[in-house]
């Protein structure tokens, strides 16, 4: 998903999966499963593995 306002500049890719946060500035490719937010971008938090909505998994691993 790609928010609002978010700038992608050049030929970058982007991973399956991946949020980039409104205003965001994207200088470099993303990863899959991953969020990324702020000017220049970078990644929050940890990659996301799997898809528990689709899967009917509602169980969190606490890893």
């Amino acid at each position: 998903m790609i928010d609002a306002g978010a700038k992608i500049l050049g030929n970058i890719a982007i991973g399956e999966d991946t949020s980039v946060g409104a205003g965001s500035v994207l200088l470099q490719a993303v990863s899959p499963h991953t969020t990324v937010v702020g000017n220049p971008s970078r990644q929050v938090g940890k990659p996301r593995h799997g898809r528990p909505v689709l899967d009917m998994d509602q169980s969190f691993d606490e890893t």
